[in-house]
């Protein structure tokens, strides 16, 4: 008991306390360190450590002189600050003697004041009502230089006059939009000055069209079409009747210089001498109406681009068309119908007096009767032109109607021609060779149909969407035309010949003209019906060739005798077929079936064709070998009581290696 009263006692004496507040403090810390190392710089060296007991009498004496030391100071300060607010007294009372003279001095000029502002505000006023003036001005009236250039006749036409133009058009539009509600008087004065600016302009526009372009850039044959007059001619659109008198003029010295060069490329030929003059070469009907109609297509192309520039200058200023579509001008979303006159209408104006000059010397070419085959050349030379010219200037105009017209010529001057000739055919028959080969009619016309198709062949090329239908039956009538007289003359000619000379010599008359055809897609239906025909002639060569070999090989009269009597009577009680009969003809046979093929290609070698041969010589054999099957096939039936019918027939696969089938 007493030692806990004891422990409690220890534990709550002040000594104690404090020895365990020091025991527990972490000296380690931060703060216990610093204020460690301070009490060290207050007492330094050994000797005071005596003094160091009295700490707290020594830290309060300090305190003490530090706040004497702060009096001090301030005492300092205390006089500074009684400076200052002497000063500020000072200041104030100036303050409020200055406050007294502006407050009279501002009693006496509010009237001043009062009177500036009222200047300012109408000053103000006056300045925006200018500025609105200068505005309007500025975007209802043209200036004095844009009038200039506009009504003066001695200035030119540039790119200023297209912008002082494009203004006027714009004040004028825009005065009918803004003006005319509100201000009739001034929307009607001002598009009154306008309109008569316009008008002064439109009339400059087409003098100087007038006196600078057409007396001598349109007079040239290939004229120059500067942005300027493609300009001029886009502003005269908002005039259709300025605009449509200076394309009647243009058409008309555009028809007048195309004639003319026309002419001079016919008999005078190029600048000094080259190209040569075109009639130069009226010896050579195609070259020479080929020539005037490449000239007319160039012509054409020129006047297109032309005609374009005029038309559709604007859009063509800021469109690109592409290199290899020159018809595409009028998808630039230019409408024809807001045109004045129709491009196509202006291009056929342009060329229509070159009809004829050009019709009169197609119809001299025509008329000296060329042939066929230069007829022909000449219809589809002019055919692809009137196609190629069609697409540049329009098929309705009059130069492509004179080109239809010449075409249907030349077409009727070729079938005139091919009928003429089908009569000289059939009048006069030649007669076969010995070598039963086509005769030279023949090859002349063939010949003839050859270059026919070849030039057909060519003319396709400027059609590339029609049919093949269409494109065959397009030349079936010059294959009429041209091989009806013929086949019949061959057939005619041949009346005369034995049945095999007379299928051989037709055989070849049919190969002859069958050979060209198939080379054609177009007269595939012809060389189909001919190739028929050779199979039916090739079938009589077969039957006869067949006929021959049966006959010489001695199997004829045994075949025809098991015809006439298989099923009847048992064939070896037919005389004809007794045993000895038929060895006796077997071995003749051997001997013959040695060289049959030799015989057989000999009397086949007047066909053209080795394919022909091939064919006529096999099909034969193969008919004899079938009919010797079936004698075969009768000997060694039972029923027919041959005795030891093996030893008097040869098997059926030794006669085809005879053959050499």
């Amino acid at each position: 008991m007493a030692t806990t009263v004891s422990a409690k006692l220890a534990r709550t004496h002040p000594l104690s306390q404090k020895l365990q507040k020091i025991l527990s403090q972490n000296l380690d810390s931060t703060e216990t360190r610093t204020a460690l190392e301070s009490l060290d710089a207050f007492y330094e060296g050994e000797s005071d450590q005596l003094d160091r007991k009295d700490l707290k009498a020594h830290l309060d004496a300090r305190e003490m002189d530090s706040y004497r030391r702060f009096l001090g100071a301030f005492d300092s300060v205390l006089g500074t600050l009684s400076g200052i607010e002497a000063d500020l007294d000072a200041v104030n009372t100036t303050y409020a003697e200055m406050e007294g003279t502006l407050r009279t001095a501002k009693e006496d000029s509010a009237a001043l004041l009062a009177q500036t502002r009222e200047l300012k505000s109408l000053r103000a006023k006056a300045i925006e009502k200018k500025d609105i003036t200068n505005k309007f001005l500025t975007r209802f009236t043209p200036s004095e230089k844009e009038l200039a250039i506009l009504t003066n006749p001695s200035t030119g036409i540039s790119d200023e006059f297209f912008a002082a133009f494009a203004n006027l058009t714009k004040i004028n539009d825009e005065c009918n939009a803004f003006l005319m509600n509100d201000n009739q008087k001034a929307g009607n004065d001002i598009i009154e000055s306008i309109a008569i600016a316009q008008e002064k302009a439109y009339n400059k526009l087409v003098s100087w069209i007038q006196i600078n372009q057409m007396p001598q850039n349109m007079r040239r044959e290939t004229p120059e079409l500067s942005p300027v007059l493609r300009k001029a001619m886009a502003a005269l659109k908002s005039r259709p009747t300025l605009f449509q008198t200076c394309l009647d003029e243009i058409c008309q010295i555009r028809q007048e210089i195309i004639v003319q060069s026309f002419m001079d490329a016919l008999t005078r030929g190029g600048p000094n001498g080259m190209p040569r003059p075109i009639e130069l070469h009226a010896h050579d009907p195609v070259r020479y109406v080929g020539d005037m109609l490449a000239w007319l297509h160039q012509a054409s192309v020129g006047e297109r681009e032309l005609v374009e520039g005029l038309l559709f200058g604007d859009a063509m200023l800021s469109e690109s068309l592409s290199a290899d579509d020159v018809f595409s001008t009028l998808n630039l979303g230019v409408q024809r119908h807001q045109q004045p006159d129709s491009m196509y209408e202006i291009l056929g104006r342009c060329t229509d007096r070159t009809c004829r000059p050009l019709k009169a010397r197609v119809d001299e070419v025509l008329a000296s009767h060329p042939g066929a085959t230069l007829a022909y050349k000449l219809a589809n030379t002019i055919q692809f032109y009137n196609q190629t010219i069609s697409r540049v200037i329009g098929p309705a105009t009059a130069l492509c109607e004179t080109l239809k017209d010449c075409h249907s010529k030349a077409l009727k001057v070729f079938f005139d021609a091919l009928e003429t000739q089908g009569i000289r055919i059939g009048a006069f028959v030649q007669k076969p060779g010995r070598d039963l080969a086509p005769p030279p009619i023949v090859k002349e016309a063939i010949m003839q149909l050859r270059e026919l198709m070849a030039s057909h062949e060519s003319s396709m090329l400027v059609q590339p969407n029609s049919s093949e239908k269409s494109v065959e039956d397009s030349f079936d009538p010059i294959l009429s035309a041209s091989l009806d007289p013929l086949l019949a003359m061959c057939i005619k000619g041949a009346t005369s010949l034995p049945r095999f000379e007379n299928a051989v010599y037709i055989c070849n008359c049919l190969h002859y003209i069958q050979s060209p055809l198939s080379l054609y897609e177009f007269a595939s239906a012809r060389c189909d019906a001919i190739l028929t025909q050779i199979e039916t002639q090739l079938g009589v060569l077969i039957g006869e060739l067949y006929s021959v070999v049966l006959q010489q090989s001695g199997l004829a009269p045994l075949i025809e005798a098991v015809d006439e009597n298989l099923g009847k009577m048992p064939l070896a009680h037919v005389p004809l077929l007794d045993p000895r009969t038929i060895s006796t003809t077997m071995s003749s046979m051997d001997v013959y079936l040695c060289t049959a093929g030799f015989d057989a290609q000999t009397r086949l070698s007047g066909l053209l064709s080795s394919n022909h041969q091939e064919r006529a010589l096999e099909g034969a054999f193969a008919a004899f070998m079938a009919a010797y099957q079936r004698f075969h096939a009768a000997v060694m039936d039972p029923a027919n009581k041959f005795e030891f019918p093996a030893s008097i027939l040869r098997p059926v696969e030794e006669i085809r290696t005879l053959l050499v089938v």
